[in-house]
Protein backbone atom coordinates (compact mmCIF):
# COMPACT_ATOMS: atom_id res chain seq x y z
CA UNK A 1 0.00 0.00 0.00
CA UNK A 2 1.00 3.63 -0.41
CA UNK A 3 2.31 5.22 2.78
CA UNK A 4 -0.66 7.34 3.87
CA UNK A 5 1.70 9.95 5.31
CA UNK A 6 3.21 10.51 1.86
CA UNK A 7 -0.01 11.38 -0.01
CA UNK A 8 -0.65 15.03 -0.92
CA UNK A 9 -3.69 16.77 -2.40
CA UNK A 10 -3.33 19.87 -4.59
CA UNK A 11 -6.33 22.02 -3.67
CA UNK A 12 -6.88 25.70 -4.65
CA UNK A 13 -8.23 28.00 -1.92
CA UNK A 14 -10.03 30.33 -4.31
CA UNK A 15 -12.43 30.13 -7.25
CA UNK A 16 -11.13 30.08 -10.81
CA UNK A 17 -10.63 28.25 -14.13
CA UNK A 18 -7.93 25.87 -15.32
CA UNK A 19 -6.10 27.64 -18.15
CA UNK A 20 -3.36 25.13 -19.00
CA UNK A 21 -2.26 21.67 -17.90
CA UNK A 22 1.44 20.82 -17.64
CA UNK A 23 0.78 17.32 -16.19
CA UNK A 24 -2.19 15.76 -17.94
CA UNK A 25 -2.22 12.04 -17.06
CA UNK A 26 -2.55 9.87 -13.97
CA UNK A 27 0.50 7.78 -13.20
CA UNK A 28 2.89 10.45 -14.47
CA UNK A 29 5.98 10.96 -12.28
CA UNK A 30 6.59 14.51 -11.07
CA UNK A 31 9.38 16.27 -9.21
CA UNK A 32 9.10 18.63 -6.29
CA UNK A 33 8.34 22.15 -7.57
CA UNK A 34 7.42 20.92 -11.07
CA UNK A 35 4.56 22.95 -12.69
CA UNK A 36 1.26 21.03 -12.67
CA UNK A 37 -1.25 23.52 -14.12
CA UNK A 38 -2.05 27.22 -14.52
CA UNK A 39 -5.25 28.89 -13.33
CA UNK A 40 -7.05 32.16 -13.91
CA UNK A 41 -9.03 33.76 -11.08
CA UNK A 42 -10.61 37.25 -11.05
CA UNK A 43 -10.22 37.25 -7.24
CA UNK A 44 -6.52 36.59 -7.60
CA UNK A 45 -6.00 39.35 -10.14
CA UNK A 46 -8.00 41.82 -8.02
CA UNK A 47 -5.99 41.01 -4.90
CA UNK A 48 -2.70 41.51 -6.76
CA UNK A 49 -3.84 44.87 -8.19
CA UNK A 50 -5.13 45.95 -4.77
CA UNK A 51 -1.77 45.24 -3.23
CA UNK A 52 0.18 46.95 -6.02
CA UNK A 53 -2.04 50.09 -5.83
CA UNK A 54 -1.87 50.31 -2.05
CA UNK A 55 1.90 49.87 -2.10
CA UNK A 56 2.36 52.65 -4.67
CA UNK A 57 0.04 55.03 -2.75
CA UNK A 58 1.86 54.37 0.51
CA UNK A 59 5.15 55.23 -1.20
CA UNK A 60 3.88 58.59 -2.53
CA UNK A 61 1.81 59.90 0.41
CA UNK A 62 3.45 62.36 2.82
CA UNK A 63 1.16 62.19 5.85
CA UNK A 64 2.35 59.64 8.33
CA UNK A 65 -1.17 58.53 9.35
CA UNK A 66 -2.32 58.21 5.77
CA UNK A 67 0.82 56.34 4.79
CA UNK A 68 0.37 54.01 7.76
CA UNK A 69 -3.22 53.25 6.73
CA UNK A 70 -2.23 52.49 3.14
CA UNK A 71 0.57 50.25 4.36
CA UNK A 72 -1.99 48.31 6.38
CA UNK A 73 -4.19 47.95 3.29
CA UNK A 74 -1.19 46.74 1.28
CA UNK A 75 -0.18 44.28 4.01
CA UNK A 76 -3.74 42.89 4.20
CA UNK A 77 -3.81 42.33 0.43
CA UNK A 78 -0.39 40.69 0.59
CA UNK A 79 -1.50 38.40 3.43
CA UNK A 80 -4.56 37.35 1.42
CA UNK A 81 -2.27 36.36 -1.47
CA UNK A 82 -0.09 34.34 0.92
CA UNK A 83 -3.19 32.61 2.32
CA UNK A 84 -4.01 31.56 -1.23
CA UNK A 85 -0.58 29.88 -1.49
CA UNK A 86 0.88 32.42 -3.91
CA UNK A 87 4.57 31.62 -4.26
CA UNK A 88 7.10 33.83 -2.51
CA UNK A 89 8.65 34.49 -5.92
CA UNK A 90 5.46 36.17 -7.16
CA UNK A 91 4.97 38.02 -3.87
CA UNK A 92 8.48 39.49 -4.08
CA UNK A 93 7.87 40.49 -7.70
CA UNK A 94 4.72 42.36 -6.68
CA UNK A 95 6.48 43.99 -3.74
CA UNK A 96 9.20 45.21 -6.11
CA UNK A 97 6.59 46.97 -8.23
CA UNK A 98 5.88 44.24 -10.73
CA UNK A 99 2.63 43.97 -12.63
CA UNK A 100 -0.16 41.66 -11.56
CA UNK A 101 -0.12 38.32 -13.41
CA UNK A 102 -3.27 37.05 -15.06
CA UNK A 103 -2.59 33.38 -14.22
CA UNK A 104 -1.06 31.50 -11.31
CA UNK A 105 1.05 28.35 -11.69
CA UNK A 106 0.47 25.50 -9.22
CA UNK A 107 3.53 23.33 -8.54
CA UNK A 108 3.96 19.84 -7.11
CA UNK A 109 4.56 19.89 -3.34
CA UNK A 110 6.58 16.65 -3.45
CA UNK A 111 8.36 14.25 -5.76
CA UNK A 112 6.20 11.26 -6.57
CA UNK A 113 3.53 9.89 -8.86
CA UNK A 114 0.18 11.41 -9.81
CA UNK A 115 -2.35 8.92 -8.42
CA UNK A 116 -5.43 11.01 -9.17
CA UNK A 117 -6.05 13.83 -11.70
CA UNK A 118 -9.38 15.60 -11.81
CA UNK A 119 -8.22 18.82 -13.48
CA UNK A 120 -9.36 19.34 -17.07
CA UNK A 121 -8.30 22.21 -19.26
CA UNK A 122 -10.94 24.93 -19.20
CA UNK A 123 -12.85 23.55 -16.21
CA UNK A 124 -14.13 25.77 -13.41
CA UNK A 125 -13.16 24.89 -9.84
CA UNK A 126 -14.31 26.01 -6.40
CA UNK A 127 -12.32 26.51 -3.19
CA UNK A 128 -11.45 23.11 -1.69
CA UNK A 129 -11.71 21.07 -4.91
CA UNK A 130 -8.95 18.45 -5.05
CA UNK A 131 -7.54 18.73 -8.57
CA UNK A 132 -4.50 16.46 -8.18
CA UNK A 133 -3.38 13.79 -5.73
CA UNK A 134 0.31 12.97 -5.61
CA UNK A 135 1.93 10.08 -3.72
CA UNK A 136 5.57 9.73 -2.79
CA UNK A 137 6.31 6.05 -3.50
CA UNK A 138 9.97 6.07 -2.44
CA UNK A 139 8.79 4.15 0.63
CA UNK A 140 5.72 1.92 0.89
CA UNK A 141 3.78 -0.18 3.39
CA UNK A 142 3.17 -3.91 3.33
CA UNK A 143 0.16 -4.95 5.41
CA UNK A 144 0.45 -8.60 6.49
CA UNK A 145 -2.21 -10.70 8.21
CA UNK A 146 -0.58 -12.44 11.18
CA UNK A 147 -2.30 -15.32 12.99
CA UNK A 148 -3.65 -14.46 16.42
CA UNK A 149 -1.44 -17.06 18.12
CA UNK A 150 1.73 -15.51 16.66
CA UNK A 151 1.07 -11.83 17.31
CA UNK A 152 2.76 -11.80 20.73
CA UNK A 153 6.04 -12.93 19.17
CA UNK A 154 6.45 -9.78 17.08
CA UNK A 155 8.47 -6.97 18.64
CA UNK A 156 9.82 -8.99 21.55
CA UNK A 157 13.52 -8.31 20.91
CA UNK A 158 15.92 -6.65 18.49
CA UNK A 159 15.58 -9.42 15.93
CA UNK A 160 11.80 -9.58 16.20
CA UNK A 161 9.93 -7.26 13.90
CA UNK A 162 12.33 -7.65 10.98
CA UNK A 163 10.63 -8.72 7.76
CA UNK A 164 11.68 -10.26 4.46
CA UNK A 165 9.30 -9.62 1.57
CA UNK A 166 9.02 -11.37 -1.79
CA UNK A 167 6.67 -10.53 -4.66
CA UNK A 168 5.80 -12.61 -7.71
CA UNK A 169 7.04 -9.92 -10.11
CA UNK A 170 10.64 -10.23 -8.86
CA UNK A 171 11.02 -13.80 -7.52
CA UNK A 172 14.80 -13.47 -7.26
CA UNK A 173 14.72 -10.32 -5.10
CA UNK A 174 14.21 -10.12 -1.33
CA UNK A 175 13.11 -6.79 0.15
CA UNK A 176 13.85 -5.97 3.78
CA UNK A 177 11.52 -4.05 6.06
CA UNK A 178 10.61 -3.43 9.68
CA UNK A 179 7.32 -3.86 11.53
CA UNK A 180 6.23 -0.34 12.46
CA UNK A 181 2.71 -0.86 13.73
CA UNK A 182 0.44 -3.66 14.95
CA UNK A 183 -3.19 -2.73 14.33
CA UNK A 184 -5.48 -2.73 17.40
CA UNK A 185 -8.25 -4.78 15.76
CA UNK A 186 -8.57 -8.47 14.88
CA UNK A 187 -10.37 -9.90 11.85
CA UNK A 188 -13.07 -12.12 13.36
CA UNK A 189 -13.42 -14.24 10.19
CA UNK A 190 -9.75 -15.13 9.70
CA UNK A 191 -8.54 -14.70 13.32
CA UNK A 192 -5.65 -12.57 12.08
CA UNK A 193 -4.25 -9.19 13.06
CA UNK A 194 -3.01 -6.73 10.39
CA UNK A 195 0.63 -5.75 10.82
CA UNK A 196 2.19 -2.80 8.99
CA UNK A 197 5.71 -3.16 7.59
CA UNK A 198 7.62 -0.15 6.26
CA UNK A 199 10.25 -0.57 3.58
CA UNK A 200 12.16 1.47 1.07
CA UNK A 201 11.07 1.24 -2.58
CA UNK A 202 14.09 2.16 -4.70
CA UNK A 203 13.23 2.46 -8.36
CA UNK A 204 9.52 2.12 -7.60
CA UNK A 205 9.61 -1.65 -8.09
CA UNK A 206 6.88 -2.29 -5.52
CA UNK A 207 3.45 -1.26 -6.79
CA UNK A 208 0.34 -0.61 -4.67
CA UNK A 209 -2.06 -3.62 -4.52
CA UNK A 210 0.67 -6.20 -5.22
CA UNK A 211 0.44 -9.42 -3.23
CA UNK A 212 3.51 -10.26 -1.16
CA UNK A 213 4.90 -13.17 0.82
CA UNK A 214 6.17 -11.97 4.17
CA UNK A 215 8.54 -13.76 6.55
CA UNK A 216 8.67 -12.22 10.03
CA UNK A 217 11.33 -12.76 12.67
CA UNK A 218 9.61 -13.52 15.97
CA UNK A 219 10.95 -13.32 19.49
CA UNK A 220 12.94 -16.48 20.21
CA UNK A 221 11.53 -18.84 22.86
CA UNK A 222 14.16 -21.57 22.85
CA UNK A 223 13.06 -25.21 22.87
CA UNK A 224 9.40 -26.04 23.45
CA UNK A 225 7.46 -29.25 23.92
CA UNK A 226 5.76 -30.23 20.65
CA UNK A 227 3.83 -33.10 19.04
CA UNK A 228 2.98 -33.83 15.39
CA UNK A 229 -0.10 -31.96 14.24
CA UNK A 230 -1.82 -35.27 13.46
CA UNK A 231 -1.72 -36.17 17.18
CA UNK A 232 -4.18 -33.43 18.14
CA UNK A 233 -7.92 -34.13 17.97
CA UNK A 234 -9.73 -30.79 17.77
CA UNK A 235 -13.43 -31.01 18.62
CA UNK A 236 -13.94 -27.29 18.16
CA UNK A 237 -14.42 -26.69 21.89
CA UNK A 238 -11.30 -28.45 23.17
CA UNK A 239 -8.12 -30.07 21.92
CA UNK A 240 -7.22 -33.61 23.00
CA UNK A 241 -4.14 -35.80 22.69
CA UNK A 242 -4.30 -39.58 23.26
CA UNK A 243 -1.46 -40.67 25.55
CA UNK A 244 -0.35 -44.32 25.84
CA UNK A 245 -0.71 -45.64 29.40
CA UNK A 246 0.27 -49.23 28.70
CA UNK A 247 -0.03 -51.95 26.09
CA UNK A 248 -3.33 -51.24 24.31
CA UNK A 249 -4.46 -48.66 26.88
CA UNK A 250 -4.76 -44.94 26.11
CA UNK A 251 -5.77 -41.89 28.08
CA UNK A 252 -7.35 -38.75 26.54
CA UNK A 253 -5.67 -35.54 27.73
CA UNK A 254 -7.04 -32.05 27.21
CA UNK A 255 -4.11 -29.89 26.11
CA UNK A 256 -3.36 -26.20 25.71
CA UNK A 257 -1.75 -25.44 22.36
CA UNK A 258 0.84 -22.81 21.45
CA UNK A 259 2.69 -21.91 18.27
CA UNK A 260 2.64 -24.28 15.30
CA UNK A 261 4.16 -24.85 11.89
CA UNK A 262 3.37 -27.16 8.98
CA UNK A 263 4.26 -30.38 10.88
CA UNK A 264 4.26 -29.77 14.65
CA UNK A 265 2.31 -27.88 17.29
CA UNK A 266 3.52 -26.65 20.68
CA UNK A 267 1.97 -28.19 23.81
CA UNK A 268 1.90 -25.76 26.73
CA UNK A 269 -0.13 -27.88 29.14
CA UNK A 270 -1.45 -31.45 29.35
CA UNK A 271 1.45 -33.64 28.16
CA UNK A 272 4.92 -34.17 29.62
CA UNK A 273 8.16 -34.69 27.76
CA UNK A 274 8.80 -38.33 26.90
CA UNK A 275 5.18 -39.52 26.96
CA UNK A 276 4.03 -41.51 23.90
CA UNK A 277 1.09 -40.06 21.96
CA UNK A 278 -1.09 -41.46 19.16
CA UNK A 279 -0.22 -39.81 15.83
CA UNK A 280 -2.34 -41.75 13.30
CA UNK A 281 -5.77 -43.43 12.92
CA UNK A 282 -7.40 -40.53 14.77
CA UNK A 283 -9.90 -40.41 11.90
CA UNK A 284 -11.85 -43.18 13.68
CA UNK A 285 -13.30 -40.47 15.91
CA UNK A 286 -14.82 -38.23 13.29
CA UNK A 287 -17.65 -36.30 14.94
CA UNK A 288 -18.36 -34.47 18.17
CA UNK A 289 -20.73 -37.18 19.43
CA UNK A 290 -18.27 -39.97 18.68
CA UNK A 291 -15.49 -37.92 20.23
CA UNK A 292 -17.36 -37.53 23.51
CA UNK A 293 -18.42 -41.19 23.58
CA UNK A 294 -15.02 -42.52 22.67
CA UNK A 295 -13.07 -40.30 25.04
CA UNK A 296 -15.50 -41.06 27.84
CA UNK A 297 -15.25 -44.76 27.14
CA UNK A 298 -11.45 -44.74 27.11
CA UNK A 299 -11.34 -42.77 30.36
CA UNK A 300 -13.70 -45.18 32.18
CA UNK A 301 -12.73 -48.50 30.57
CA UNK A 302 -9.41 -48.34 28.67
CA UNK A 303 -9.68 -51.94 27.48
CA UNK A 304 -13.06 -51.45 25.80
CA UNK A 305 -13.00 -51.79 22.03
CA UNK A 306 -13.76 -48.69 19.96
CA UNK A 307 -17.02 -48.67 18.02
CA UNK A 308 -17.44 -47.77 14.38
CA UNK A 309 -19.36 -44.51 13.70
CA UNK A 310 -21.43 -46.21 10.99
CA UNK A 311 -22.64 -49.43 12.67
CA UNK A 312 -22.06 -49.02 16.39
CA UNK A 313 -20.52 -52.52 16.42
CA UNK A 314 -17.08 -53.23 17.92
CA UNK A 315 -14.32 -52.44 15.43
CA UNK A 316 -11.98 -55.41 15.14
CA UNK A 317 -8.46 -55.23 13.77
CA UNK A 318 -7.27 -57.89 11.32
CA UNK A 319 -3.67 -58.84 10.53
CA UNK A 320 -2.35 -59.94 7.17
CA UNK A 321 0.78 -60.21 5.05
CA UNK A 322 1.22 -59.79 1.34
CA UNK A 323 2.73 -57.73 -1.49
CA UNK A 324 2.09 -54.03 -2.20
CA UNK A 325 1.23 -54.09 -5.90
CA UNK A 326 0.67 -50.36 -6.40
CA UNK A 327 -0.60 -47.01 -5.12
CA UNK A 328 -3.35 -45.13 -6.99
CA UNK A 329 -2.04 -41.59 -7.59
CA UNK A 330 -5.53 -40.05 -7.64
CA UNK A 331 -7.26 -41.71 -4.67
CA UNK A 332 -4.24 -42.88 -2.68
CA UNK A 333 -5.76 -46.40 -2.39
CA UNK A 334 -3.42 -49.38 -2.16
CA UNK A 335 -3.64 -52.55 -4.24
CA UNK A 336 -2.38 -55.49 -2.17
CA UNK A 337 -2.08 -59.20 -2.93
CA UNK A 338 -2.45 -60.87 0.48
CA UNK A 339 -2.48 -64.39 1.84
CA UNK A 340 -5.37 -66.09 3.64
CA UNK A 341 -6.84 -64.12 6.55
CA UNK A 342 -8.17 -66.50 9.20
CA UNK A 343 -10.07 -63.90 11.25
CA UNK A 344 -12.29 -63.15 8.22
CA UNK A 345 -12.11 -66.64 6.66
CA UNK A 346 -10.76 -65.01 3.47
CA UNK A 347 -8.69 -66.91 0.95
CA UNK A 348 -5.64 -65.37 -0.67
CA UNK A 349 -6.64 -62.60 -3.10
CA UNK A 350 -5.79 -59.18 -4.56
CA UNK A 351 -7.92 -56.21 -3.41
CA UNK A 352 -7.95 -52.48 -2.67
CA UNK A 353 -7.40 -50.93 0.75
CA UNK A 354 -7.63 -47.31 1.95
CA UNK A 355 -4.71 -46.04 4.09
CA UNK A 356 -5.76 -44.20 7.25
CA UNK A 357 -2.92 -41.78 6.59
CA UNK A 358 -0.86 -41.34 3.39
CA UNK A 359 2.24 -41.21 5.58
CA UNK A 360 1.75 -44.90 6.42
CA UNK A 361 3.14 -45.97 3.04
CA UNK A 362 6.00 -43.46 2.95
CA UNK A 363 9.19 -45.29 2.03
CA UNK A 364 7.45 -48.53 0.99
CA UNK A 365 7.85 -49.22 -2.72
CA UNK A 366 5.45 -51.20 -4.92
CA UNK A 367 6.57 -54.85 -5.08
CA UNK A 368 7.64 -54.88 -1.41
CA UNK A 369 6.52 -57.65 0.94
CA UNK A 370 4.49 -56.09 3.77
CA UNK A 371 2.72 -56.90 7.03
CA UNK A 372 -0.34 -54.78 7.77
CA UNK A 373 -3.32 -54.33 10.07
CA UNK A 374 -6.73 -53.13 8.90
CA UNK A 375 -10.30 -52.54 10.09
CA UNK A 376 -13.72 -52.24 8.45
CA UNK A 377 -14.68 -48.60 8.92
CA UNK A 378 -18.03 -49.13 7.20
CA UNK A 379 -19.43 -52.03 5.20
CA UNK A 380 -17.09 -52.80 2.35
CA UNK A 381 -14.51 -50.09 3.26
CA UNK A 382 -11.30 -51.68 4.52
CA UNK A 383 -8.90 -49.17 6.07
CA UNK A 384 -5.25 -49.91 6.84
CA UNK A 385 -4.19 -48.55 10.24
CA UNK A 386 -0.64 -49.94 10.28
CA UNK A 387 1.74 -51.12 7.58
CA UNK A 388 5.42 -52.02 7.59
CA UNK A 389 7.93 -54.04 5.54
CA UNK A 390 7.63 -57.75 6.36
CA UNK A 391 10.41 -59.01 8.57
CA UNK A 392 12.27 -62.04 7.21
Amino acid sequence: EIDERRVYAVTPKFEGWVEKLHVNASGQPVGRGQPLFEVYSPELVSAQREYALAARCAATLDGSDTRKAMNQVAEAALQRLRNWDISEEQVKALAAGGEAKRTLTFRSPVSGVVTEKKALQGMRFSPGDSLYQIADTSAVWVVADVAERDIARIGGNKEAGKASIKVAAYPEKVFSGKVSYIYPTLNADTRTVPVRIELANPGGLLKPAMYAQVELSGAGRGQVLAVPRSAVIDSGTRQVVLVQRGEGRFEPRTVKLGASDETHVEIREGVKEGELVVTSANFLIDSESNLQAALGGMASAPAKAAETPATGQPMVGHHAAGTLDGVDAASGNLTISHGPIASLKWPAMTMEFTPANPALVAGIKPGSRIAFEFVERKPGEWVITRIEPEKH
